[in-house]
């Protein structure tokens, strides 16, 4: 993760994640769909290693739907060389409309990840369920990276 937002006082344009990234596999549920009324769907992510962004892409097939695709916008900041935090800051909803400086892209914020998980808390609490007692939140462990990858 050396690079990410000038992690580890090296420059961004040398981090190894920048770019976009097709996805071969993934289990996210913003991810993966069922064939539908907007047609196959296309994910992949682009990552801007200078702005700290991952943007998680997902665009559809048929262009009869109201819905060409949406863009998950996610904040990554390097906790270590190999780990990262990840908080889910907004949504981009790409649309077919016939007023596209109106309705074509709808844009909606998503709250921060410590009220959210408070909220989530609360209920676990108020539900009888089991609390995750951890404050870190979102993120993954970087194992491998090559060239190929």
């Amino acid at each position: 993760l050396l690079g990410w937002r000038g992690y580890g006082d090296v420059a961004a344009d040398a981090c190894a994640l920048g770019g976009t990234w097709k996805l071969i596999f993934t289990d996210a549920a913003d991810a993966t769909f069922r064939r539908g009324r907007r047609g196959d769907a296309f994910a992949f992510q682009e990552l801007d290693s200078s702005e700290g962004w991952f943007v998680n892409c997902v665009n559809f097939s048929n262009p009869e739907s109201k819905l060409q695709g949406f863009r998950v916008f996610v904040e990554g900041e390097a906790l270590s060389d190999t780990e990262m935090k990840l908080s889910f800051r907004k949504v981009k909803l790409l649309r077919r409309s016939r007023f596209p400086k109106l309705f074509g892209v709808i844009t909606i914020p998503l709250p921060p990840p410590d009220l959210l998980r408070n909220i989530g808390r609360f209920f676990a609490k108020a539900m009888g369920g089991k609390v995750n007692p951890s404050d870190r939140g979102a993120g993954f462990t970087q194992l491998y990276l090559d060239d190929d990858l």
